[in-house]
């Protein structure tokens, strides 16, 4: 079909389509004139466009002959449309394309005026239809000279968007030899090397044109300047040859991309970058203070973890100030990963004990000693497991090795010492404590709910599950949004061992033991959960007793049926003591803590999912665990006697003696009524049979204070709001500092909400991205918070907007939350 013929069918469509039909063509290429037209266009009127009768065509048009089609046909190009005088008639009616240009321009719906110098310029690029298919996908509608470079760029180097720093990282990503690699070769046969690291470069504010290796230079420019944004000092060398005209815009970019999924590109780049350029040594004449902020390299959290340990080794270490940077760094991309992640997270509890050391000196303060274990002592016990359980998993443990021996030798041979000492004294005094006896459990928590409540109730019983261990529960249980909880300390029945604290928790009004060591409740055995099943009956018969893990093995449906119209449900788990008990895991005992606490959280996770408002998690007795070999001294002789029951740290019986370094209990002290029972003193253990490390049955806080935790699921608490307290939303320079205002304090009606926000102008980001918690409590001027953003350096023209953009962060995404409009007027943005 010929162009005349193609012509014909246009003007058809358009009569068919309307009443009548109006067609501009634009035939730079001049396939045609004007008579030629004329003498084969007989049904419609053909007129010239020239520069001077545009005025009269649009009157004979719009005026004098309204219901006549006409072709309006023009030698020259289409001209811009804020030159073309019969814009207004195009609009509404057809053009006619005939060459390919003009095709491909009105397929890629850009204007003939961008395509057509890109095509005399580029002719290889458009030699593929794949390519001109792929940028057509690319390309936004009326793009520029610029965007039409960029979306060519793109589709060459198989970038998704037409976006600089896509099209950087892309080629980054690909080598940064410019001779060899595949994109380049794309490049420089289909586009053009020079423009490509002209745009790239004034994008970077860096010349490229002069260096041989523009991408090594490049790389080199975006690693120093974010580096160089938070560091505090200055290379001179760095900063002559890896100058910006904009920095923000050099860090944004490292930064986004060290969040993307394929930043082990530019990770091992930073590494050799870091080796290249000696940025240890660099580093290491310099106060930690001058380069603490600055996140680019991995020697940075190395050389914070060696000045911190040094400053530990050396007692010279500002805890507090060391804790916040340990938690600060935690939160960067180096130091949320690997080793590094791993000895901060160590590194941290370690400093934390050294903080919690001056807690020894209030051992005397408080005038119950079980209180005052519950309201702070425990915190040590917490801490130095933390420790050992992280150091014990370290790859890099040489690194702490003293300071694990230091703090050992401190735990044990200081603080649970100065514990035991005021622990011996006690016992020696007739000690009780003040704290709800373990004994009234069922009696003060269980029962009034049931004569009074028509609640199903859950009590979970773990096994040695030590008051610190269930505090960390308890704080974990209080960040779920449906639910809440509290904790209060119990102390558990003397000597803290199995059968009597699990006999302590059942409904009774007295506690015995036979002869073969069984504990009796008001008569009835208490061994083995059918026993206990009866005595819970007896007091309320709609009871269930189970092993927790059967019924988290149970699917929903059968869970369901088992526990219908059950009022009362025992659930028993049994992860500490399994693995204590036995010399050949007892060394696991703080991995053993760890899981336990994660299957307590789960269970109350799958118990809410099964409508249990609620539960009570408390254990049977705690322990007491020593990494350190039990010298001979420790070990004291074996109680004789009538001996019905015992372990490493008490015994129960008739007859019994007292060897030195034990206690025989007054009645008082103990629920068992016919029995005598001896406790070891101090850290001591009998020769008798048991793991040395793994103890328990004793009277040390560790030991014989348990948790009581109570959890209630709730209506879903709502997250607090928040506000940007500022009153002028205006930007006048490239540093924004921003107030948020926490609206409501955090309590059992307002959960935490945890925000990324961010500036951006449309879709593009245009400032570094912030991630806070606001979990304040406290009055109104106590819930504030403020943060600085950096804005790229672009040009803004006085008076546009852009909105921070801020998102809350949920476990299955993040989530649109506020938007606030600010006014750009830079007109110095000044540092």
């Amino acid at each position: 079909m010929n162009v005349i013929e193609k012509l014909q069918d246009k003007i058809q469509q358009e009569k068919a389509n309307k009443e009548r039909a109006i067609v501009f063509w634009y035939d730079p290429q001049k396939q045609v004139n004007v008579d030629e037209l004329e003498a084969q266009l007989a049904d419609i009127e053909v007129r010239h466009l020239t520069d001077s009768n545009f005025f009269q065509l649009k009157v004979e048009i719009e005026l004098e002959r309204k219901s006549d089609s006409f072709l309006l046909y023009s030698d020259a190009p289409r001209p811009n449309d804020k030159d073309n005088m019969l814009l207004d008639v195009l609009s509404y009616n057809a053009e006619f394309k005939a060459d390919e240009t003009a095709i491909l321009s009105e397929d890629l719906q850009v204007s003939d005026h961008v395509l057509r110098p890109m095509m005399e310029q580029y002719p290889l690029f458009f030699d593929s239809q794949e390519r001109k298919r792929k940028l057509g996908k690319v390309l936004r509608e009326e793009a520029d000279d610029y965007q039409f470079e960029l979306s060519m760029l793109a589709v060459l180097v198989k970038a998704t968007v037409p976006d600089v720093r896509v099209i950087a990282r892309q080629l980054l990503m690909n080598g940064l030899n410019t001779q060899d690699k595949e994109y380049m070769k794309k490049l420089k046969r289909n586009f053009s090397l020079e423009r490509t690291f002209e745009i790239i470069g004034r994008y970077f504010g860096v010349s490229l044109d002069s260096s041989e290796e523009p991408l090594v230079e490049l790389l080199n420019v975006l690693i120093y300047q974010h580096f160089e944004r938070h560091a505090n000092f200055t290379v001179e060398q760095w900063d002559r040859q890896w100058t910006s005209s904009s920095p923000n815009v050099c860090a944004l970019f490292v930064e986004e991309w060290l969040q993307h999924s394929d930043c082990e590109v530019l990770e091992e780049q930073i590494k050799e970058w870091e080796k290249v350029n000696q940025v240890r040594e660099q580093l290491a004449d310099q106060d930690i203070e001058n380069y603490k902020l600055a996140e680019t390299f991995p020697v940075i959290d190395a050389l914070i973890i060696e000045k911190c340990i040094d400053e530990l080794y050396h007692q010279t270490i500002d805890v507090d100030e060391r804790l916040s940077l340990i938690d600060q760094r935690l939160k960067t991309h180096w130091g949320s990963k690997g080793k590094l992640n791993s000895l901060y997270e160590t590194l941290y509890e370690a400093v934390r004990m050294e903080k919690l050391k001056t807690v020894v000196q209030r051992l005397h303060q408080e005038p119950d000693f079980y209180e005052s274990y519950a309201k702070h002592l425990y915190e040590v016990d917490q801490t130095y497991r933390h420790f050992m359980h992280q150091f014990v998993h370290l790859e890099t443990k040489d690194m702490l090795e003293e300071i694990a021996s230091r703090l050992t030798n401190w735990y044990e041979n200081e603080y649970l010492r100065r514990i035991a000492e005021e622990m011996n004294f006690k016992l020696e005094d007739g000690y009780i404590s003040k704290l709800m006896p373990q004994r009234t459990f069922f009696a003060k928590k269980i029962r009034p709910i049931l004569e009074k409540e028509n609640t199903r109730v859950f009590v979970i019983i773990s096994d040695a599950l030590r008051y610190e261990a269930g505090y960390e529960l308890h704080e974990q249980l209080s960040e779920r949004e449906n639910g809440t909880s509290n904790i209060e300390p119990m102390a558990a029945s003397y000597p803290t061992y199995t059968q009597l604290g699990m006999a302590s928790l059942l409904p009774h009004r007295e506690l015995e033991a036979d002869e073969k060591g069984v504990v009796y409740a008001d008569g009835n055995s208490t061994k083995g959960m059918g026993s206990r099943l009866k005595i819970l009956r007896s007091t309320e018969p709609q009871t269930e007793v189970l092993k927790l893990k059967d019924l988290l093995n149970m699917k929903s449906s059968e869970a369901e049926k088992l526990l219908r119209r059950k009022r009362l449900v025992y659930l028993y788990h049994d992860r500490i003591d399994a693995h204590g008990d036995s010399n050949k895991t007892e060394h696991e005992t703080y991995e053993a803590v760890q899981n336990a606490i994660e299957d307590l959280n789960y269970a109350v996770g799958r118990l809410s999912g099964l409508q249990a408002k609620r539960i009570f998690i408390t254990a049977d007795h705690g322990f007491l665990f020593q990494f350190k070999q039990i010298e001979e001294h420790g070990k004291i002789p074996a109680v004789d006697g009538k001996v019905i029951d015992g372990s490493r740290r008490f015994a129960i019986g008739h007859e019994l003696s007292v060897p030195e370094g034990a206690i025989m209990l007054t009645e008082r002290q103990s629920p068992l009524k016919n029995v005598e029972s001896v406790l070891a003193k101090s850290l001591n253990r009998f020769k008798t049979g048991g793991g040395l490390q793994f103890i328990h049955g004793g009277a040390l806080p560790q030991e014989a204070v348990v948790p009581l935790i109570e959890y209630r699921r709730i209506d879903k608490a709502q997250p607090v709001e928040l506000a940007v307290a500022m009153i002028n939303k205006v930007i006048t320079n490239y540093r924004v500092p921003i107030s948020f205002y926490q609206e409501q304090s955090v309590s059992d009606e307002y959960t935490s909400r945890k925000i990324r926000a961010a500036f951006y102008q449309g879709e593009e980001r245009i400032s570094n991205e912030v991630e806070l918690v606001f979990d304040l409590k406290g009055e109104n001027r106590e819930r504030n918070r403020k943060v600085e953003f950096n804005l790229i350096e672009k040009h803004y023209k006085i008076g546009e907007t852009c909105k921070l953009k801020i998102e809350t962060v949920t476990n299955k995404g993040n989530v649109p939350y506020l938007e606030e409009e600010f006014v750009l007027r830079l007109y110095e943005a000044l540092y």
